[in-house]
């Protein structure tokens, strides 16, 4: 039943298309006109607009440049191709026409969206980078967000786990608020989001191309939502001229990336024979090992040794995984209204049992002009999506379970929930068992927006934009008897139910005049967005039958909890912008922005955000005249602005009450309120200031063309926690305390390296980003470090700050050891200050989450047809902390241990310490968990090919392309165990009951996929 709503909302959306293909047929008149169109070199010019003077009749070329469009023998055809001259065509009788389009430099600089507009690249003057429809559909994934992956200089995006269904965790320029939201704000079709979700149910397919703002001088006229930079979301619409079908599709099975060497049977008894040393009945580092009488007290261990058995519990719970996308699109449209539908199906099925991820999705864009000065249009969203998120304990019970143990009872199918005789550890694959377990998360989202737009006088235009997002999210989870939470005890169950309704109104009006040789643009704007959400949840335990789940908590014996919550806040807004252009070689725009929000104090609430840019286009200068056989562009760019953050819980400066329980009256009980936390009507807003310079350089008619911006951001006013008197009643209160600072440098470079002009020719083509980022804290409350949050001035916000593990302590260095209290064996600690004691003043530096440089590098080569795209990223000068080297690296022979070459009287190695019974875990082990987290990662790999017309005529298509495709096949990293891209990312492992300081331990291992895929239209 759970696809019966996929195969309805796709049959519908098939019927309507097959009823609109009907309706066009209108288009079929007159005789049929073929050709193709291809540029100078006689490269096919794939989605060039072919049209019937006179008439609406049109069509767009396939992806072999050809075309086919009724006309009469005396018609005469309008051909256009951005960056390129259009020209007119006689038919004069043929039936076949071949056009070669002549590049037009003047037009060659694409237009870019900037927020509440767009502009020529070429007159940009702020740090913008645009992410195009190719090298977004070129990597099949789940969501547009997932294909920004390494794609943008500044942008770092990194993949948290391999569930299925996971967002990635996304930075632009570097962490500035330290206890404030870092993420972006993302902007679809000129709507800002009230959250990210909804940018992630957008299907890449869909999407006509991502602009990045990052600095303040273009994020200032968000405000402040923009203070954490800014993405711009612009989908497909319709397009005049005929009407085209497409569909897109691929299948392709992953499996786990990287798996963690654990211990098998042989080496976990060999590791638990050296814990059980003894010396005069003691544990000792160079006593005797006992016999195995003595070392190993389960029968099934004994069973296992003498079998030569071991379980090996990874295998067992991991599989391959298969993940499918299919997506159905129509486009087209006449002079008056374009259209364009689209239906997807997304299903990702994980590498663990009962692990998986489902979207349906449905889109319509419309655009109608009404009157001659009238223009309306709207973008709509739905999307139903389904992720069963899983058991977390399934992977930490599979790295932890004695490989000794069996875990299925005596008929080898049925899972035993105790594989040995020990409480702790339960079998990972009762949590598998059909109704033992699950955690169902469903989300609907439908996002609409509509717009009018009104030509009032010549340059004068009025826009009006009407935004509406809805989130109903459910959460579903039951906890059967025989699971690792419950361990025997009773089953639980939990839902939660919430709703997020979000709403913005924005008009806007732009002047466009031309004065002389020179251009002046005003824009204003006035917005408002409310924002309301409201949640309630409960969780009973003591079910009486587990097939119920949590559709009758009713029947719970105990409530565990209630709760409901609602939670509102509003902005209202006002921009102005001024954009000049002097002779096309003075470029200057200047912006400010007021912004109210409700989640502050009056007096407080309101902020303006100002934001200045400059550009100068040297090539356009006199003196540049002789060079520009050599230079296309050569523009200079400064950019200065504020932004502001008020990413706090509304209602922080008001104080909040909370229930407490009294005993009252000789123990009759009473319910009563105090106060949680103390209010400050003065909190007032984070505020970042950015400086950018920039220059852009386009080379040899374009063959190579370079970015380069260097940036400083200073955030103040930061939004922190205060420590209080303890007498006060209260621990803290937040405050606007402290600053923080990001410094770097970014590098873009497209260069085309060979383009032969014969047709079907060799072309290679590479895109670089390349991109470092200084962070830093500034100043704190205190005036000095805060080493208990672990904050620290000069340094980034999150940094490691620990002993420092420099070997082991060996059988000659008894006497240096116990200095410090300590036995050879043991992890030997670095004493900074040479004093002979260990303490806070010998902890140091060892790194921090933040690169030292990140990039990425594709290169594209295309032949006859033929096409392979090979993207790499690489991630260097960082430190991951995993605590899977803490957590499952006890050595003290009761749960498996990592496969580690670990200390002996007779093994003196200085990686790990030795195995001993006596500890839960080795002492000083958190040194143990700090790795270098350098990676060289091929993110995608795809060979593709375009059939010709012959196959594509016989089929009576327009376009047909197959490809096959690797995802993350293949990284080299120092670190040892998973994937360092989840290992370094301190958001790895949500939900998990096997993290220790947020920081990785072992969760869903991320995966590779290998796939086929289909590209059709019609």
């Amino acid at each position: 039943m759970k696809h019966l709503f996929i195969f309805q909302s796709l049959g519908k959306a098939i019927i309507l298309t097959i009823s609109m293909l009907f309706l066009m047929g209108a288009y079929s008149l007159g005789q049929n006109v073929t050709g193709k169109i291809t540029d100078e070199q006689g490269q096919e010019l794939v989605g060039a607009t072919v049209l019937v003077k006179g008439t609406t009749t049109g069509t767009l070329t396939g992806s072999d440049g050809s075309f086919t469009i009724p006309a009469s023998s005396d018609a005469t055809l309008i051909v256009s191709y951005l960056g390129f001259e259009r020209q007119e065509i006689s038919v004069n009788g043929q039936s076949n026409v071949s056009v070669s389009l002549v590049q037009d430099f003047a037009q060659l600089d694409e237009v870019v969206v900037t927020g509440y507009g767009t502009q020529r690249k070429r007159d940009i003057t702020a740090a913008i980078a645009s992410v195009s429809e190719q090298e977004i559909k070129e990597i099949p994934v789940a969501s547009t967000v997932d294909a920004l992956k390494g794609r943008v200089a500044g942008v770092d995006i990194q993949g948290v786990n391999g569930r299925p269904g996971q967002r990635p965790a996304i930075q632009i320029r570097g962490q500035r608020s330290i206890n404030a939201s870092n993420d972006p704000l993302f902007v679809v079709d000129g709507v800002p989001l009230v959250s990210g979700g909804t940018a992630f149910d957008i299907n890449p397919q869909d999407i006509e191309s991502v602009e990045i703002l990052k600095d303040a001088a273009s994020t200032s006229i968000y405000g402040s939502r923009g203070a954490n930079g800014v993405i711009l979301i612009t989908t497909k619409r319709g397009a005049q001229g005929g009407t085209q079908v497409n569909y897109d599709g691929f299948v392709g099975v992953t499996s786990a990336i990287k798996l963690v060497d654990m211990m098998n049977g042989q080496e976990f008894a060999d590791m638990k024979r050296e814990s059980r040393r003894q010396e005069n009945g003691a544990v000792f580092w160079n006593g005797t090992i006992p016999s195995d009488e003595n070392v190993f007290e389960d029968p099934v261990e004994f069973e296992s040794i003498a079998m030569n058995r071991s379980t090996d519990y990874q295998d067992l719970v991991l599989n391959n995984g298969l993940t499918q996308n299919h997506q159905f699109g129509i486009r087209g449209g006449d002079r008056n209204t374009q259209f364009l539908m689209s239906a997807n199906y997304y299903n990702e099925d994980g590498i663990i049992e009962n692990m998986d991820f489902e979207r349906a999705s449905i889109r319509v864009n419309l655009d109608n002009q009404t009157t001659k000065w009238l223009k309306i249009g709207t973008s709509n969203l739905l999307t139903r999506s389904v992720q069963n998120f899983g058991s977390s304990d399934v992977m930490g019970e599979a790295a932890s379970n004695n490989p000794l143990g069996y875990p299925y009872e005596a008929d080898g199918v049925t899972p035993k929930f105790l594989p040995i005789n020990d409480g702790i550890r339960t079998n990972p694959l009762s949590e598998l068992v059909p109704g033992a377990w699950a955690d169902t998360r469903t989300r609907h989202t439908i996002f609409t927006s509509l717009y009018a737009q009104a030509d009032i006088a010549p340059g004068l235009v009025f826009r009006s934009t009407a935004g509406f997002e809805i989130r109903p999210e459910t959460q579903g989870r039951f906890r059967g008897s025989q699971t690792n939470d419950n361990r025997g005890g009773p089953a639980d169950a939990r839902k939660i139910e919430s709703t997020t309704f979000s709403y913005t109104l924005e008009n806007l009006l732009t002047y466009d005049l031309d004065i002389g040789n020179s251009h002046l643009k005003i824009t204003g704007l006035q917005s408002i967005q409310k924002n309301k959400f409201t949640n309630t949840s409960v969780e009973v335990d003591n079910l009486p039958f587990d097939a119920q789940g949590w559709d009758n908590l009713s029947t719970g014996q105990d409530i565990l909890s209630f709760d409901s919550d609602l939670e509102e806040w509003q902005l209202a807004s006002f921009m102005g912008r001024v954009n000049y252009d002097i002779a096309g070689k003075y470029l200057i725009q200047a912006n400010i922005r007021a912004d109210g929000s409700s989640r502050l104090a009056p007096g407080n609430q309101w902020a303006s955000f100002p934001g200045v840019s400059v550009g100068w286009r040297v090539i356009e200068e006199d003196f540049m005249e002789g060079a520009k056989g050599l230079f296309q562009d050569l523009k200079l760019r400064a950019s200065w602005g504020q932004v502001g953050n008020t990413s706090i819980n509304p209602y922080e400066t008001q104080g909040t009450l909370r229930r407490t329980s009294y005993d009252w009256n000789e123990g009759t009980p009473a319910f009563g309120y105090h106060l949680q936390n103390l209010a400050n009507p003065n909190l007032s807003w984070e505020t970042t200031t950015t400086l950018d310079i920039g220059l852009d350089v386009s080379l040899w008619k374009g063959r190579l063309n370079a970015t380069i911006d260097w940036y400083q951001s200073n955030t103040e006013n930061l939004l922190l926690e205060r420590s209080l008197i303890p007498s006060s009643g209260f621990e803290q209160i937040l405050f606007n305390v402290g600053e923080t600072q990001n410094s770097g440098i970014e590098v873009s470079i497209n260069s085309i390296n060979i383009d032969q002009k014969d047709p079907g020719g060799f072309r290679w083509t590479t895109q670089l980003n390349w991109f470092a980022n200084n962070e830093q804290i500034v100043s704190l409350a205190s005036g000095d470090d805060d080493v208990a949050n672990g904050w620290f001035i000069g340094q980034p916000v999150d940094v490691y700050f620990d002993f420092k593990k420099i070997g082991i302590w060996q059988s000659n260095e008894v006497e240096a050891a116990d200095v410090y209290g300590d036995v050879p064996g043991e992890i030997k600690r670095e004493d900074v200050n040479n004093d002979g004691v260990m303490d806070g003043d010998d902890r140091q530096f060892l790194g921090s989450d933040v690169p030292d440089w990140a990039g990425g590098l594709t290169n594209r080569f295309e032949y006859k047809g033929f096409d392979l795209s090979l993207f790499f990223f690489a991630r260097v000068g960082h430190t991951i902390f995993s605590t899977l080297h803490t957590s499952r690296n006890s050595l003290f022979g009761r749960y498996n241990n990592l496969d580690v070459d670990y200390w002996t009287p007779n093994n003196p190695t200085n990686a790990y310490p030795r195995p001993n019974q006596n500890q839960e875990r080795p002492r000083h082990n958190g040194t143990l968990g700090y790795f270098q987290g350098d990676y060289l990662k091929l993110r995608n790999a795809t060979f593709g090919y375009n059939f010709g017309e012959a196959v594509t005529n016989a089929l009576s298509i327009s376009g047909l392309r197959v490809y096959v495709s690797a995802q993350n096949p293949w990284f080299i990293s120092a670190y040892d165990s998973y994937d360092p891209e989840a290992g370094g990312n301190p958001d790895s492992n949500p939900g998990s009951n096997d993290s220790e300081d947020g920081r990785v331990s072992v969760d869903v291992p991320t995966t590779k996929m290998f796939l086929g895929g289909v590209n059709i239209k019609f």
